[in-house]
């Protein structure tokens, strides 16, 4: 079974399960952040940082069962969205990467759709750092790392 069926089966109790420890991260990574912009959210899922925010912000996710929970978004493969290049000020990606099939692909999407001024900001589980942070090394400055929870998270600059 693929991600994308897992998290279709899933999108009806994904809220109730994973609510507390998403939004732990949300608080952790953005504490002290001021987010203004465009705001995508790279996985949005079911909406929960959107409902943490109290904000509207572009979703794209490839689970279409998790969209139709969040209410909208754009159902697309998170490795080959359908935006403009440079259109977001910031990119929110919270245990997304992990997942992609192609995770360098899915890192220069994320590049390629942030503004040169931007930031970025990506958590994934602790145990794909060795794998995902020389990727993410190579496409972006890392400005900060913090520890939240099962995570390890990343404040990026999509410009070196």
């Amino acid at each position: 079974m693929s991600k994308i069926e897992d998290y279709n089966k899933t999108a009806q109790v994904y809220n109730s399960r994973y609510r507390d420890t998403q939004f732990e991260k949300y608080k952790i990574m953005l504490d002290g952040i001021k987010l203004k912009g465009k705001i995508l959210d790279h996985g949005c899922g079911t909406g929960l940082l959107s409902e943490f925010l109290g904000e509207e912000m572009v979703g794209v996710d490839s689970s279409q069962e998790m969209l139709k929970i969040r209410g909208e978004g754009v159902h697309s493969d998170v490795e080959d969205m359908p935006f403009k290049d440079e259109i977001f000020d910031v990119v929110l990606s919270f245990s997304v990467l992990m997942n992609c099939r192609n995770l360098e692909r899915a890192i220069e999407e994320i590049k390629r759709v942030s503004k040169s001024d931007g930031f970025v900001i990506c958590t994934f589980l602790k145990a794909f750092e060795s794998k995902i942070k020389p990727i993410l090394e190579k496409h972006f400055e890392i400005i900060e790392k913090k520890q939240c929870g099962e995570d390890v998270g990343f404040i990026l600059n999509p410009y070196k």
